[in-house]
């Protein structure tokens, strides 16, 4: 015969009293929820759905300490809810640098893993009042951003599948679950595509306002946020491998610059960053050439950005007449030299792929030598207080380069666009050589 036992008048286990250990034992590992971080919250628990919470025993009152003060004991509570938030919040923060990290380091292209994995990170993030923005933008990892070491690891266009390039990779992700980017955030991105020489993607994020912002001016004359100038550059062989050659289009060259007064383009050639600009010249002068130009005059400026190495070089901008909005910039004829070379890649330009060092056969071309002889420099470091040393030609010092200030020129088309190409080489000059 059994009989049910009943409880002892004297039983000194409280009726609430925690489960076994091998309860405790038997919640999900930490393994199962790595990825799920939108569970690490104070009321994570390991116990069974239709259980409750345990209670601690309570403890005996002590005279000297009544559990009668309802005013101590509210603080006692309150501190203790605090410091639990504190050291939840911090281990959220410390997973979801770990699982950036991760993405970064097993460099994984999959768009959808990697989203799935920041939305939990951001998801997260909110429960906790903390900013995924501002997570993603610190130097975390090495000393850089996660941004940094995305585009550092990111392998070139040209290595890319097809069908990874269809769709937004790891860096798209991480941008956006970053934006608003900071400055400091924007010079490591830049800084990052400097140390790749990526210009395709450089040129991708200067679509994006934060890395190129337009100024007041132009998006009143635009209509738009973003830099609407077309740049393409071409690696050219030979030459100890320090040429190169820029296409670019600006459209509304003149109304820009009379109304903005600068005009800039920047692009990424030779393991540097450059900037080519059209501007109005100011008093006072800011630039460090042996002869300043005239204030008021239209000019032309080729300088080293970020962190570019200074180096000697010689260029020429060439600007063909604008006959039509396809107007072509041809190479003259030479010995050994074929009229069918493949046009560029590019749609909107309409300049051939390969151009002679030579003079252009059209005698109304602009054709302006950038050349010095000293070494152009980066404001940066050291010199981040100067404007470096860059290269500044007056658009008067060539006869048909002043053409470009006036009104309804022969150089800019119907469709209100300036076309042009810059060519390149990395070295001092030679004497009696003009880019040969």
């Amino acid at each position: 015969m059994i009989i049910d036992k009943q409880p002892l008048p004297d039983d000194p286990t409280p009726t609430d009293a925690p489960p076994s250990y091998d309860t405790l034992s038997a919640g999900p590992s930490s393994q199962d929820n790595k990825y799920n971080l939108v569970h690490l919250s104070p009321s994570t628990s390991s116990y069974p759905p239709n259980s409750p919470p345990p209670v601690p025993p309570k403890s005996p009152a002590s005279p000297a300490s009544p559990s009668t003060n309802a005013k101590g004991k509210a603080r006692a509570v309150n501190w203790f809810a605090f410091a639990t938030e504190a050291r939840t919040r911090s281990e959220v923060r410390n997973t979801v640098l770990g699982l950036v990290k991760d993405l970064i380091q097993e460099h994984i292209t999959n768009s959808e893993a990697a989203t799935g994995i920041l939305q939990s990170c951001a998801e997260a993030c909110a429960t906790h009042s903390l900013s995924l923005s501002s997570i993603l933008q610190e130097k975390s990892i090495e000393n850089h951003t996660p941004l940094y070491w995305a585009i550092v690891k990111r392998p070139p266009d040209e290595h890319q599948e097809k069908e990874d390039m269809q769709c937004p990779d790891l860096l798209t992700a991480l941008i956006s679950y970053a934006t608003p980017l900071n400055q400091a955030t924007v010079a490591e991105v830049r800084l990052a595509c400097l140390a790749t020489s990526d210009q395709a993607l450089f040129q991708r994020l200067r679509l994006s306002p934060e890395f190129a912002p337009v100024s007041g001016a132009d998006q009143m004359l635009l209509g738009g946020t973003i830099p609407p100038e077309e740049v393409e550059l071409e690696d050219i062989p030979g030459e100890g491998g320090g040429s190169f050659a820029v296409n670019f289009v600006i459209p509304h060259f003149h109304k820009r610059m009379v109304v903005s007064k600068q005009i800039a383009i920047e692009f990424i050639a030779r393991s540097r960053m450059w900037r080519l600009a059209f501007f109005i010249a100011p008093e006072p002068r800011r630039y460090r050439t042996s002869v300043e130009p005239r204030v008021g005059s239209w000019c032309i400026s080729l300088s080293l950005i970020e962190t570019s190495p200074p180096t000697y070089v010689q260029a020429r901008l060439l600007i063909p007449e604008a006959k039509s909005p396809s107007a072509n910039l041809e190479a003259p004829e030479s010995p050994g030299s074929s009229t069918n070379d493949p046009p560029s890649s590019s749609p909107f330009f309409r300049l051939p792929k390969s151009l002679s060092y030579s003079e252009p056969n059209s005698k109304n071309a602009i054709s302006i030598l950038l050349k010095s002889n000293e070494q152009i420099e980066a404001a940066t470091g050291s010199r981040r207080n100067s404007a470096g040393k860059s290269i500044v030609v007056s658009l008067e010092e060539s006869t048909m380069g002043a053409n470009l200030q006036y009104g309804n020129n022969p150089y800019i088309g119907p469709d209100e666009k300036l076309r042009g190409r810059l060519e390149a080489r990395l070295g001092k000059s030679e004497a009696d050589c003009i880019i040969c």
